[in-house]
This record gives structure tokens, sequence and C-alpha cells, in this order.
């Protein structure tokens, strides 16, 4: 298994078990020197490492080598957090900034700077908050959706109305079915996609510890993915917005998961979007079956 190697704040680079050995025979590494391995919470000493054997003469640091800092850099696919740091997003502090500016911020830190953002994200502290900002972003999405449902309506229903005699009828119908369509989205369909982003969490979560990529609880991939949702703010835009919201997301949630598991790229990728894959791959095979019955059904009927 490779073992990243730190030293005084410099990344000394990757190195099998067998080299960092050799390594610390020949004076190339010393016991303080810290190191990483994947499903490491932190960084740690050599010294602490079980697999590694090293001589009396190596335990203390040469003069010349500085004191290894008290939380490294981070590797490109290694993730080493101080309990202290894991503060963010701005939303974990609205209580401080308000609702509404905590909001926006954490918008533009998860949208525009991900990898920070998701390093420094708190992944403990229960499921309130991240519950809190889910249920934000559906009510806004919800908001605008009505909102472009009641523009359209309002414009076929006054084309209608120019065409026909009795247009009071379809006016009154028009309304009737907006009543009920908020009513639906308020009470059903909103409180069923809060409840569902717990379900795709978990999906993502075991998918993802299939390929060996997690290194924290359900909790840490639950917020990963909530916070990645500050990408449905692009769903205000009408025609080309719903799916610039759903790929930014994805992104989103494939280097948060990087990040807070501490794993490469292509497992936090894979763990996102096999879901994905399967669903379309199911859908597929639903639509073939019927499409076969129904060619079968007609070339019987001939």
């Amino acid at each position: 298994m490779k073992i990243w190697i730190n030293r005084a704040g410099q990344n000394l680079g990757t190195f099998t078990e067998e080299e960092v050995q050799r390594g610390l025979g020949q004076g190339q590494f010393v016991a303080t020197d810290l190191g990483w391995q994947e499903g490491m919470e932190t960084w740690k000493p050599l010294s602490e490492f079980p697999s590694l054997q090293i001589s009396p003469e190596r335990e203390s640091a040469p003069s010349a080598v500085p004191p290894p800092p008290f939380a490294p850099p981070v590797s490109p696919t290694a993730l080493a957090i101080v309990e202290g740091q894991e503060e963010g997003p701005a939303w974990e502090q609205r209580q401080t900034l308000g609702i509404l500016k905590a909001l926006v911020q954490t918008w533009k830190e998860v949208l525009l700077n991900p990898a920070t953002t998701f390093s420094h994200m708190k992944t403990t502290g229960g499921f309130t908050s991240p519950l809190l900002f889910n249920a934000v972003m559906v009510i806004v999405w919800a908001v605008f959706m009505l909102i472009y449902h009641f523009v359209f309506a309002g414009s076929f229903a006054a084309i209608a109305g120019s065409s026909q005699t009795d247009s009071s009828t379809a006016a009154a119908l028009g309304v009737g079915t907006s009543v009920v369509s908020v009513i639906a989205i308020f009470t059903v369909a909103i409180p069923l996609i809060i409840a569902w982003n717990f379900v795709i969490a978990g999906i993502t979560h075991l998918c993802l510890s299939l390929f060996k990529g997690t290194s924290k609880s359900y909790e840490a991939t639950y917020r990963v993915i909530t916070y990645s949702y500050s990408a449905w703010i692009f769903s205000i835009l009408p025609c080309i917005g719903g799916i610039l919201a759903y790929v930014w997301a994805l992104f989103c949630t494939i280097v948060g998961l990087s990040k807070v598991h501490g794993t490469e790229g292509w497992r936090a990728a894979v763990g996102v979007l096999l879901p994905v894959f399967v669903c379309l791959f199911l859908t597929a095979g639903v639509y073939l079956a019927i499409l076969t019955m129904l060619y079968s059904s007609l070339h019987n009927a001939k």
C-alpha cells in the first residue's frame, strides 16, 4: 500500500512500504516524518506505523531536519484535516452570519471552490444543518418552478382565451390546476425530495465503500451530497438551468467525496455515477421491454 510522506510542510512524495523501509535504513526518511495511507483520518509519524521497522539509531531526526508540522499540507489524493479546522461551509455559522448571508456565501464556496470548501467541511455534528440547507435549496427550486409554471400557464391560457368565446372557463380551470400544483409540491414533492436525499447518500456511500473509497461515516457523505445541492441555484435559469444544476452538482459531489474521504477522484466518480448508470440501464431495459411487447402484439394482430 502506498504511503504519502511529509516533512516540515514539504510533500516528499508517494512510496511503497518497501521503499519507505529502505529509506529509513538509508537515512532518506526519519521516524518523525509524517505518513498517510488510504483509510487513515489524519497523518502520523512513521514511528507509529506497525508495518515499518525503525532501528534505535534512526529513532530521532538529525539536527538538520526540522520537526514536522502538526497538520501538513494535503497531497492530491490524501486528506488530513485537523479537527479544529473542520468548520465550513458558511451555512454551519448561520447563527453568526445570518441565514441569508450564510446561504449566499455557501453557494459561492461550493460552486466556485469546491475542493477547498469540502477540505474544511464539518464531517460530524448531526444532520440538522445539512438537512435545513437541503430543505432551503429544495424550496428555492420549487418556488422558481412554480413561477415558471404560472408564467407559461398564463401565457397558454391567454392564447387559448383569445381563440375561444368562453375564456372564463379556461381561466378558472387554469387557476384550479395551479392551486392543486402548489399544494402537491409543498405537501408531497418537497418532503419526498428531502427524504430521498438520505437514500441517495446511502446508495452513494455503499457504492463508494465497495471500491474502498470511504474513510469517514455515512454522515460525511450525506453532508457532501447535501451541500453540493448549492448547484440547484442554477435551476432558476430557464431552459438550460436544470441540466446545468444537475451536472455541476455531480461535479461538486465527486470533488467533495474525494476530499472528505481522502480517496482518488476515480473512486469518488464511480461511487457517484454508478447508481446513475444503473438507473439509466434499468430505465432503458423497461422501455425496451415495453416496445418489444407492443411490437409483438402488433405483429400477432396481423
